[in-house]
This record gives structure tokens, sequence and C-alpha cells, in this order.
């Protein structure tokens, strides 16, 4: 028989991880883990707190009563305190009673360590260190890491065997190894997306399509599995493989206290932005830095800085003057070195002249960056040192864009250095010097397109150690797409001819400019027709449609073009036919010097007349509005009439024309 040994490949990280009452009925166990004292207690369901420790992962459900709230988690380690911490907000008492985790910290969706001000390190979670819960800085809940772990597996036709490893003061009865294989729930022999071990020899399933079972050798574990097939042992055999254990078993059989330990995952940041380890980080830099000329020497002093849980201890410091003119590209420095870890004070045998003053802390992972740089200075001579800070800026700036933008940063003093951050979080620790988790720019900066906006916050220290304000840009990049339909279609019929009008649409962000719009009119009526098309310039919001036929109704659109496609109105219905020509008549035209009045008939009602002198076009004689009545019943015209007063117009008219913008007009007419 053929022995392989097989390293599962990962299994897909997911949002919701279920750890409360879900896997079926265990094992009870009265005793506890006999593990480092507790801070608090461990969870009772529905609360509950489970740590994937290969992940560095932590997730906690439950704790309704704080829905909302403030929540801390810390993670202690025995002989250190706490080594890593994260704050944010619960999730609502909708969410909690939905299933949803009360937070999570290094999981996609959740918060990452540091957040809210906790230590800036993703700590390094192991066996032993406890995982604890507070609201209001009170504890209410801790989970103890449990050392469980697999350590390989072995397929064997139909057979995979799972090998594992537990430490001391882990309870036998509360442990559990699982295959998590998405493939299974396609495989007709299991039907599921996992499979499962508990303590005891091999059991049918529930489904009795495969069996399995867990016996414990001192300090080990050994899992067995019998699948129907090797074919299915071997889709099995390619999942994630976990072991887990947990704290205590309570009535109802919910495991509380929970440790999953993943076989294959890595530790470190759960997604980007996050802090780094404590073994990938440096020291940070010394805070607090003072330069004073004293004689032919420069006094430095400094203020140590508090250094990340589990990162490397303190070795010494640097202390540098460094020229702030470069020739040829070269800036000359001088320096010293101290070992003492304690050291806050430095003699430099220089001058301030045309210098500037960096310290770094040193560990055995390097020299800390960006340095530390001299904020007091009193250059040789007793003069004052720069104090002006310097302007930094962005081009282009923030903006809503569709493709990616490359990003230039300058500062208005030669010589400045600029550093970034492209998460939205402060590029400056106090105010003297870069964040860690700066990035300092020595080229444009490209920002790809995201679903997200981008926000880039930037500071530049001038040569005297001098910082801009932290500047933000916020690029926010949208789908391509047209432009959105013109609205508020408007076609009023003519001779042959309708005037179409329209709205300019809105476009959405990103969106290029309208380039320009067809007009189509398309024939109504059951015997159609092709359709009668105009186009129109990008800033038109009227359009003449000819060629159309007198008495035919016409549905008309209009659509708006740009160069990422076409969006088309809403129809509107047009008749052309030939405008009615009013008739009108004057019954009667009187003037004295303070009473002029004209009264009239017409066959338009709603026409609009004007009283003109001299001719058609002459002179308007009336300033208000005339309008023709609709008609009385059983007449064939409605009536019209104006009269002014107060010596308008202020002398006998003599004659009078009318006219209608209906195309009706009557003259001379004498005006007694």
């Amino acid at each position: 028989m053929t022995t392989q040994r097989v390293r599962p490949a990962t299994a897909p990280r997911t949002r919701r991880t279920a750890v409360v009452g879900a896997f079926g009925v265990v094992l009870l166990s009265t005793g506890l883990v006999m593990a480092p004292s507790a801070l608090a207690a461990v969870p009772t369901a529905p609360d509950n707190i489970t740590i994937f420790p290969d992940r560095d992962f932590i997730s906690v459900e439950g704790y309704a009563d704080h829905a909302g709230q403030p929540i801390t988690i810390e993670v202690t380690r025995p002989g250190q305190g706490v080594i890593g911490s994260a704050t944010g907000t619960a999730a609502t008492a909708d969410e909690i009673a939905a299933g949803n985790p009360t937070i999570e910290v290094n999981h996609p969706g959740g918060l990452c360590w540091g957040a809210g001000g906790g230590v800036q390190v993703t700590p390094d979670i192991r066996p032993g260190d406890t995982a604890v819960v507070k609201f209001g800085g009170t504890a209410a809940g801790d989970t103890t890491t449990q050392d469980i772990a697999v350590t390989d597996s072995v397929l064997e036709g139909s057979r995979l065997t799972v090998n594992g490893r537990m430490g001391t003061g882990v309870d036998p009865a509360n442990i559990e190894q699982r295959i998590v294989q998405p493939d299974l729930k396609d495989d007709p022999a299991v039907g599921r997306r996992d499979v499962r071990a508990l303590p005891g020899p091999l059991t049918p399933s529930d489904q009795g399509t495969y069996s399995s079972g867990l016996t414990v050798n001192g300090q080990g574990f050994t899992a067995v599995y019998e699948f129907p097939t090797p074919e299915t042992a071997l889709t099995a055999s390619k999942g994630q493989l976990r072991a887990m254990a947990w704290q205590n078993t309570d009535g109802d059989g919910n495991r509380q206290g929970l440790t999953i330990s993943e076989f294959g995952e890595a530790g470190g940041p759960g997604m980007g932005g996050c802090p780094a380890p404590a073994a990938g980080q440096g020291p940070l830099s010394p805070t607090a830095v003072t330069a004073v000329q004293n004689g032919d020497a420069v006094d430095v002093t400094w203020t140590p800085a508090a250094q990340n849980p589990g990162t490397a201890a303190i070795q010494g410091y640097t202390v540098r003057a460094v020229d702030i003119t470069a020739t040829g590209g070269v800036r000359n420095e001088i320096g010293k070195r101290t070992s003492d870890p304690a050291a806050t004070t430095m003699s430099l045998p220089t001058t301030l002249a045309g210098k500037r003053v960096e310290v770094r802390a040193i560990t055995q992972a390097g020299e800390s960056w960006p340095p530390a740089l001299n904020g007091t200075t009193a250059p040789g001579g007793g003069e004052p040192g720069d104090t002006t800070a310097p302007a930094a800026s962005a081009a282009p700036a923030g903006g809503t864009f569709t493709d990616a933008q490359t990003v230039t940063l300058t500062a208005d003093e030669p010589g400045s250095q600029i550093y970034y951050t492209l998460d939205g979080t402060d590029p400056l620790e106090g105010s003297d010097q870069a964040s860690l988790k700066s990035i300092a720019y020595t080229a444009p900066v490209e920002i790809a397109p995201s679903p997200t906006p981008v926000v880039l916050r930037y500071v530049a220290f001038d040569p005297a150690g001098n910082a801009s304000l932290a500047r933000t840009e916020t690029y926010t990049f949208a789908t391509v797409t047209g432009p959105g339909a013109p609205t508020a279609v408007t076609a009023i019929g003519g001779d042959r001819s309708a005037t179409v009008g329209w709205t300019a649409p809105t476009l959405p962000p990103g969106a290029a400019p309208v380039t320009g719009y067809q007009v189509t009119a398309t024939p109504a009526g059951p015997e159609g027709g092709a359709p009668v098309t105009a186009n129109a310039g990008a800033a038109a919001t009227t359009q003449l449609v000819s060629g159309l036929t007198n008495g035919v109704t016409y549905s008309v659109t209009v659509a708006a073009t740009n160069a990422q496609g076409t969006s088309v109105s809403a129809p509107v219905s047009v008749t052309p036919a030939v405008p009615a020509v009013d008739r009108l008549t004057v019954t009667g035209a009187r003037w004295r010097s303070d009473d002029f009045r004209v009264d009239g008939t017409g066959t338009v009602p709603g026409a609009v007349l004007t009283l003109h002198t001299g001719s058609f076009t002459g002179p308007a004689i009336n300033t208000g509005t005339i309008t023709v009545n609709p008609p009385a019943a059983g007449a064939a015209a409605g009536t019209w009439s104006v009269r002014l007063r107060n010596g308008e117009p202020p002398r006998h008219p003599g004659t009078i024309y009318v006219t209608s913008d209906k195309g009706g007009r009557i003259g001379p007419v004498t005006v007694r």
C-alpha cells in the first residue's frame, strides 16, 4: 500500500466563523483547563471568545447587554503584560441577534490590532496568551489560548490520518479535529463542507457516509477518517486541517473559551494597513530632540520612545549632524554612537550652522526610521534657527476619477523630505517626526482605482526639521458610464415640423461630458414609417425637426451621447399641423385724454394681441397683456378688450394696428 503524506491547502478565510452551539453533541467535562489563572472568567453562553492563534485573529460573540458600546480586546502574556490591543464599537443588538460577531480583530471586516490607539503591533498569539474583553475598562470575560495544533496528515487509500500535538493542561475530553473542505459539499459520499473527529473509537457520522475517531497519545493526538472511496479521501486531504480545544463545556453543549488552530495559516496582519508583527518591526525613534550650540560642540538631548511590546530591546542610539545642502547629491555628516540603551544626551564636535540633527534608536533589527529631528536649534553665533514650517501640496488634488492617478507631492522649501500614508492614518507622530506607518516619498505615488475612496495624507519636513501641516486628499473612483438621459422633454408641432426642448442630463461622477444630442421622431400610428432625426450640439436644449407629415402623430425622444455611451429620454407625442391663423375684428376704438378703450373679437382663444401705432410693426401702445377670451355659448369668436387711463397714450393715436401671436392682424383702424 502506498503511503502519501499530504500538506493540505489553506481554506479561504470567511467573514463568519460559527463557534457557539454548532458542533453537535460532545463529551462533557466538569473540569476546567489547567491554564494560567483567568483575568475575569471564561464567558458564559451566548457570550464567547474564540482565538485563532495561527492568524493572530480573535472573534468575540454575544455580549448583547453591551451592544453598540466601546469595546477593547487585549492580549496579555505571562511576565510581559499587554502585547496587543484594539478598541472599537460593539455590533448593534440586531446584528448580534442575527448571529453576527460582536467584534473581530485582525480579520477582514473587523479591526486592526492597534485600532483606537492601542499598541501598534500585531501580536504573535501563542499558547498561554490570554484574550480579555473589556467594556468601560472593566474585564467582562477572557479566554486562554490552548496548546493544540495539527502536525501532519497521512493518506492511505480511503483512510486519512491526521496527527497533532497538545500541551500540558489541555483537557483531552475538550478537543476536536476538523477538516474544512468546501468541495466535500458536492461529494455525494459526504454532502457537507466539513468532516470532524471527536474523542473515541471509529464511529459512523450522522449521515453514516464516513467514520471517524480520535485518540490521545500522551502529548499528541491522532484523528482517523474512513471514507467510502479513495477519491473522497483525497478530496478531504486537500482541505484545511484544524485542531480545537476549549476551556469548558456547559450543560447545553456550548464550547466556551475556544481555541481553533489552523494548519498552514500564516500570522501577521490580517489585512492591508494593519501594524506589522513585533518580529517585523524596527525600533521607534526617540522624541523631543533638542540641539543647542555650546562653544565648539552641539549638545543634543532626547526622550527615549516606549517600544512596542515584543520588539527587540534598544541597544543604543546614533546622533548625526547632517549638512542641509547637498553637493553633487551628497550630504556630509558627523556623528557618534552610544551603546547605552538608557542614554538621553550626546555632544557632537561640530556647529549647527547649515546642519540638522538626527537621532535614531538601535536594536538588533536595525536603526529607527524616520529619524527624530531636532526641534529646537541655536546655530553658531546665537542667531535663531529656521522656525518656518514648509507647505506641501499634491497634484492632482483629490476628487472623483475613473482611472488610476499618478500623484506628485511637493514642498515649497528645497531639500524637504515628504512622508505619506494611503490608509487615512496620520503621517505625523507627535509634532516633530513621521509616524511609523508613513512612507518616505521618493517617486510619484500610484493610486489605483478602488471600490472605496483612497485617502492620501502627507507631511513635509524642511531641512531644519520643521513639519508642515498634515494634508489630506481623497481620491474617489467612479464607474465609467454614459450620461444620464435628458429630462423634461417637450415637443410643439408646427407645419411639417416640431420644436423639441429638453433639460440637459445630470452627469454621474466620473462621466465624460455630453458631446451632442440626437432628436428622433418616429411615426406612432399602426402604418408606421421611417423615423426622422435631427442632431444638436453639446450645449443645445432645443432643436427643430423638419420633414414631418402634418396630421401624423410622432413619438419623440432625445438621446444624449458622451465618450462612454448614449442615454435616451422618455418619449413624448406631437402631431404636426398648419398653425391656425386667427381672424380679428375691432368693434370699437375710442379715445379721450384720460380714457382709451379698444374692443374686438378673435377666433383663437388665448391668442395674445398687441396694439401698434403707425404700422403693424410700429411702437406698441399697450403695456399689459391682451388675451382673446373663449367664445360665449353659441358664439363663433371670443372677445377681447383693452382700456388705458391716466394719460396713456399721451395723445390721440389717430389710427391703430392690431397683431396676434397666432398670425392674425387688422388695421389701420380709426380711433374716434
